[in-house]
């Protein structure tokens, strides 16, 4: 997306809006007293909330420098462009109803005072001439550096000081004033914006004119932010392992001057510590070396518990650990009602096309929101599960000349759907412990690998999955590994 589209300089270059708008934190500032006992919230005081965190706005970003948790602001920024290829920023939406219902009677307010005034006999242009040099402002910061012949012309037609003089004589034609911002608007915006442009074109009312330009100019201001993150994207992803590094050991060493101290890695040590006496165990007399320790760490996270502190190292990916954990929940359930209801109907189904793929498209429906279930909700979900794929099975068979399940078949599987609830059911935990083993050898191995038994049905989802797992494990590797090394042979030591 090319936000200049000067057409007197020839330059034009147009493509379409980019994908859905991606979460990353927000900011505000931080406390001004902060307790050792913090961990990992002390580090990015808003920037990692308990709670989805919402769209950054433009304000935001443009305030970012104030902010005091700048260093974490920044650092959150530059990780969101350089791991998510579709981030964008969105407009700021109103956090609450009463929130919208102040900025409704604000804009309102403004809008019917312009009216007022310039009904007014002789018109009155104070609100006038503030709505101008706003929007002259705003047309000016949308320009490219080179810019310079529609910057000169801006200036020209836009004179402040002569539209000051021509409101002391009652002369100015708002109306006139507006074309030319609307000319200007056009040879600048986005090709997304082209039919706001031509609306505005056809407004001859001063107030709804003026209104829909300032919302066009806030949707250009933010087209101009995204084609330049667009524009920095491959620049950031370069450079953001260092960048990263630079700024998450200046929170550290601030967090370090508190009085008293805090330990900005407090829950990152405990997480490892863990996982090494996890695997210890399973080497016996051996030490366990650094890599499988941190290979078992970060498969420990997509099995994470809530009430588990989450480490500091992975905040900034704490919501799409936390999902992909979700998505695994969901892909391992899945997985085990398809191996427990084919291996109790039997050979029936075995050969029939596609019906593997129809009885998984609709348990996946169905257990979309399973990892957020309690084990008391979950069972009475698995029970619905239950009954839908029996009734599924039963129209398979009968549908392809088969005897439909008898009454103490369907019993049995009903109630093995249900059982599988539970974290401990023999086959969820096989297929728990066949699809961890895979996710670890890919953190080993860029080799082709082969989808274990009873998952072969989710080898799509399963592959994402993968994907995405290890594109976050080895950008947070990159940036923390020397932490990570570090803390393990401390460990090591006093083991």
């Amino acid at each position: 997306m090319d936000n200049d589209r000067d057409r007197e300089t020839g330059e034009s270059s147009k493509s379409q809006p980019a994908t859905k708008p991606k979460d990353i934190p927000s900011v505000a500032s931080s406390s001004s007293s902060i307790s050792p006992n913090l961990g990992a919230a002390v580090m990015f005081p808003a920037a990692v909330p308990a709670s989805p965190p919402s769209f950054i706005s433009l304000e935001q970003l443009l305030k970012a420098a104030e902010d005091v948790s700048k260093s974490g602001f920044d650092m959150a920024l530059a990780h969101e462009i350089a791991v998510n290829k579709d981030f964008k920023l969105q407009q700021k939406t109103p956090k609450s109803s009463l929130e919208e219902k102040v900025t409704q009677v604000f804009h309102r307010a403004f809008w019917d005072l312009l009216s007022a005034e310039l009904s007014s006999n002789p018109p009155i242009y104070s609100q006038a001439m503030i709505l101008l040099k706003e929007i002259k402002e705003e047309l000016i910061w949308l320009l490219l550096p080179h810019n310079t012949r529609l910057k000169n012309e801006i200036n020209e037609v836009l004179d402040l000081d002569l539209i000051d003089q021509q409101a002391m004589n009652g002369a100015i034609d708002v109306l006139s004033y507006a074309q030319f911002i609307i000319s200007t608007m056009a040879r600048i915006c986005a090709p997304a914006r082209d039919p706001k442009i031509q609306e505005l074109r056809q407004l001859v009312e001063v107030v709804p004119l003026y209104r829909g330009i300032l919302e066009t100019l806030e949707a250009m201001k933010l087209d101009m932010v995204n084609f330049t993150i667009s524009r920095m994207r491959p620049h950031i992803q370069q450079h953001s392992i260092e960048y990263e590094q630079g700024k998450f050991k200046e929170i550290i060493q601030s967090l370090e001057g508190l009085t008293p101290p805090v330990d900005g890695l407090k829950f990152t040590r405990l997480w490892l510590q863990n996982v090494y006496e996890e695997v210890r165990d399973e080497c016996e007399s051996r030490k366990p070396v650094n890599s499988l320790v941190l290979r078992r760490a970060y498969l420990k996270v997509l099995r994470w518990k809530e009430a588990e502190f989450f480490p500091e190292t992975l905040h900034l990916d704490h919501e799409r650990f936390i999902t992909l954990r979700d998505d695994l929940t969901v892909m391992l359930l899945t997985a085990t009602v398809i191996l427990v209801t084919y291996t109790t109907v039997g050979p029936a189904i075995q050969g029939i096309s596609d019906f593997k793929n129809i009885l998984k498209s609709h348990v996946q429906i169905l257990l979309a929101d399973a990892a957020q279930c309690s084990l008391k909700d979950l069972e009475i979900k698995m029970e619905a599960v239950g009954l839908q794929v029996t009734k599924e099975v039963n129209e398979c068979l009968d549908a392809h000349g088969y005897s439909v399940l008898d009454k103490e078949k369907e019993s049995s599987l009903l109630d093995m759907i249900k059982k599988t609830a539970d974290e401990n059911h023999n086959v969820r935990q096989l297929i728990t412990k066949r699809a961890l083993e895979f996710l670890e050898l890919a953190l080993q191995t860029s080799s082709k690998l082969q989808i274990p038994p009873g998952l072969s049905s989710l080898k799509k989802e399963l592959s994402l999955f993968a994907g995405q797992f290890l594109s976050l494990v080895k950008h947070n590797q990159a940036v923390f590994e020397e932490y990570y090394n570090n803390i393990i042979e401390q460990i090591k030591f006093v083991k």
